[in-house]
């Protein structure tokens, strides 16, 4: 079975996104070091499936280029888009109904946003989270929106310009 990582940015005060949904605040990548630092390439190397919501591929498509031509994206919508990538796919889906067509291949980024990371969460289908803080306080905003008393702290590793990044395993009962 493959693990769902949730690999995500939040703020100190647990924001994954500003009031209006925007990720402007969070600091980019000056480097590919930078990016391998935060662990970024190793999950491409283990992922081979992306999954997120329609607010997120939206945003995601105003940013340039599609980044993920070699990966499989599911955009989770209860509404019909005109997606024109071949690389991306619609479902209806509940995320227990789409892990369960979906139950081999390599393990999953759970990109986002909020509600889809909820929905996932509820159905106790995240097995690993993968959270870097960044010092920042937001305030307000969009809440990462996942209780980790479900998840222990593997792993706490210092990144750039004051980054924290935590590494979470779910919980397994040992029978």
């Amino acid at each position: 079975m493959r693990n769902i990582i949730l690999y995500v940015a939040a703020s100190e005060d647990g924001f994954i996104a500003d009031v209006n949904g925007s990720v402007d605040w969070l600091p980019q990548p000056k480097s590919d070091e930078e990016l391998e630092k935060c662990g970024y390439n190793q999950l491409m190397a283990d992922i081979d499936t992306i999954l997120m919501g329609r607010k997120s591929f939206e945003q995601i498509l105003g940013f340039g280029d599609w980044p993920w031509l070699q990966k499989q994206t599911y955009v989770f919508s209860a509404r019909d888009l005109n997606i024109a990538l071949p690389c991306v796919h619609l479902t209806h889906d509940s995320p227990r109904q789409f892990m369960q067509n979906h139950p081999s291949g390599r393990d999953i980024w759970l990109l986002g946003g909020a509600a889809l990371v909820s929905s996932f969460a509820k159905e106790h289908l995240i097995d690993e989270i993968i959270l870097t803080v960044i010092p920042q306080i937001l305030g307000q905003g969009i809440a990462l929106g996942v209780s980790l008393d479900d998840f222990h702290l593997k792993a706490e590793k210092p990144l750039m310009e004051g980054m924290v990044q935590r590494i979470y395993l779910k919980n397994r009962c040992v029978g």
